[in-house]
């Protein structure tokens, strides 16, 4: 996923005078040898409040190709009319399902333009991500919960904010993780396995939970 800003001039004549609109563009890969059918699902946040945006549609993967499967709007990040205005802070995710809901695919797009605006600048510059300038959530806000599955080496992981970069350890024997620094979204919970876990409790950190 990628956004970009489109500036729009009133005329030809002055640049005094314009739009910009945050378009959204969302593509899919598929490396097999045959087309495939599944659902793009996008969600929406807005960092600072609970607002929030989903919709989905059905697309096809092209064979052994890149497949465009949205370009439009970002919803909802207004219209601004001048370049100082700063937009929202929307995070907006994206997954691939299969027909039974099996997930496929996920990414989770942060760029924000709006934090671009360092305060020795009068223009944005054009950094993409720049997570140093996101003002987080406090830690206390955003709802994450870590539990261990009975299984006692798979842990399921859920939040009621957007984390960016989720980090899990442990102390004592090393532990063996299917994954690691995850962008974690509300209403989309991930199951991490975790070889040599064995029950013990899990420690997490993520950007901005104030650990750094």
């Amino acid at each position: 996923m990628t956004r970009k800003e489109k500036k729009t001039f009133a005329d030809d004549r002055t640049a005094a005078f314009f739009v910009i609109d945050t378009e959204l563009e969302v593509w899919g890969t598929n490396s097999g040898l045959s087309d495939k059918k599944v659902t793009l699902e996008v969600t929406s946040f807005d960092l600072h409040s609970d607002w929030t945006n989903q919709w989905s549609k059905e697309v096809v993967l092209a064979q052994n190709a890149s497949t465009e499967l949205y370009e439009g709007e970002l919803p909802g990040q207004p219209r601004r009319h001048t370049g100082s205005d700063i937009p929202k802070a929307i995070i907006v995710s994206s997954r691939l399902l299969d027909k039974t809901g099996v997930v496929l695919g996920r990414h989770c797009n942060w760029y924000d333009p709006g934090l671009f605006y360092a305060p020795i600048l009068s223009t944005p510059t054009c950094r993409p991500e720049p997570f140093k300038y996101i003002r987080f959530p406090c830690s206390s806000d955003v709802g994450l919960k870590v539990i261990v599955c009975a299984d006692g080496n798979s842990v399921l992981l859920s939040t009621n904010k957007p984390i960016k970069g989720l980090i899990l350890d442990v102390d004592g024997q090393d532990v063996r993780w299917s994954d690691q620094a995850l962008d974690l979204v509300p209403g989309d919970p991930q199951t991490v396995k975790a070889e040599g876990l064995n029950g013990r409790e899990v420690q997490v950190r993520y950007l901005g939970d104030g650990t750094t």
